[in-house]
């Protein structure tokens, strides 16, 4: 089912659109997200994307995504995305729960939520969950909380992407984690792989890459200011080729196709984890196949913003900072070593496992959007 809504600037006739993909459950989730040469059947193929992450979860959200088709460095952005919020306010009120993407911010957007009178591009949220105004205040604290210098809300997702990975790994019995991708979804998996006492021994982003054997100083470098690029932020490693590190397993957490077959060729890893939104291609997905490396894909590795939210809004209490990251992390441990676990029995890939379970999940329209993950139940049984 696809709900689309379209949008014309009235001042300088930018188009933007809202893609709803999915049955109708109380709530639809997805980022916005401002890029020239937009258009509404990319956003659907991505409000597509959102929809199978919450299928994998088992909850009873649906996918969106919106966007303008609009540079973001313009200087009209701020005025369109504002006029864009005003035409969007009912549904960001009711049925749409946004998030930032390519081109926006979580600031950003919240600004202007708070323009057109919403408390937060969550507030759709509050509506279906069926919450006082008190208690999602509460909740959404949470998210701007810092735990060991960055808030939960800048955390989360890369959180997320670091525990799909070290359950990956933990499958094959590995260890060692060459990280692509330095940015915010890159340094928040940094932040969990440092708290977990793995070893990275490559960091790289579109500047460069360090590489030591030994481990690579992470620490330092996430004192160092966002957007810093890596070269410039390492300690303790030296200039490497990213995908040419021997490692056990490989984070993809920069952008869309970020490995061609030439260097799927000469990766020397077991496992690659995908956190960005198409970030590795069908095509180079095989190829590592068919040299039997496990691969877990984007919209698996990518699903913490959509997991996150089930840990916040599904527990009758709101959970503590830390507790919420902690659950997080058992959440997709547990769904990636059971995805792998069942790929390996069936003898298929842990993509095709994952889209078997999104489509054997079912949804009830009734029902609350949060709390039916499956792999959350003893978290939201103990929070009672």
């Amino acid at each position: 089912m696809t709900d689309l809504i379209e949008y014309g600037d009235p001042v300088d006739g930018t188009r933007g659109w809202l893609v709803y993909r999915g049955t109708r459950p109380r709530l639809a989730a997805g980022g916005c997200r401002v890029q020239p040469g937009l258009d509404s059947a990319t956003l659907g193929t991505l409000a597509d994307r959102m929809a199978l992450k919450q299928r994998v979860l088992g909850i009873n959200v649906a996918g969106a995504k919106c966007g303008l088709d609009l540079d973001p460095g313009a200087p009209a952005k701020s005025a369109v995305l504002g006029r864009f919020f005003a035409f969007l306010r009912e549904e960001l009120a009711t049925r749409y729960s946004m998030g930032p993407d390519m081109g926006t911010g979580w600031l950003e957007l919240n600004r202007h939520a708070a323009a057109v009178g919403l408390p937060s591009i969550k507030y759709a949220i509050k509506t279906a969950q069926r919450l006082s105004d008190d208690e999602f205040g509460r909740r959404m604290a949470v998210l701007e909380a810092p735990v060991r210098g960055l808030p939960v809300s800048a955390r989360r997702a890369g959180h997320a992407l670091a525990h799909a990975a070290m359950a990956a790994a933990r499958c094959t019995g590995t260890l060692t984690v060459a990280l692509q991708g330095f940015g915010n979804l890159g340094r928040g998996a940094a932040c969990a792989l440092l708290e977990d006492g793995a070893r990275v021994v490559a960091v790289g982003d579109e500047h460069g890459a360090v590489a030591n054997p030994a481990g690579v100083d992470v620490s330092a470098m996430l004192g160092s200011p966002p957007g810093t690029p890596v070269p410039a932020t390492a300690s303790g490693g030296q200039a490497a080729r990213l995908f040419t590190v021997p490692a056990d397993v490989l984070i993809l957490a920069g952008p869309a196709d970020a490995l061609n077959l030439a260097q799927a060729a000469q990766l020397q890893v077991s496992t690659v984890v995908v956190g960005a939104n198409c970030g590795l291609s069908e095509s180079a997905e095989q190829a590592l196949a068919a040299r039997d490396i496990v691969v877990v894909p984007d919209f698996v590795g990518g699903i913490g913003g959509s997991a996150s939210m089930e840990v916040l809004f599904g527990p009758r209490e709101c959970p503590a900072p830390q507790r919420m990251l902690d659950a997080l992390a058992t959440l997709m441990n547990d769904l990636v070593a059971d995805i792998v676990a069942q790929a390996r029995r069936s003898g298929t890939s842990p993509r095709a496992t994952a889209m078997r379970m999104a489509a054997d999940s079912t949804v009830d329209p009734e029902s609350p959007p949060y709390g039916s993950c499956p792999y959350l139940q003893s978290f939201l049984s103990t929070v009672r």
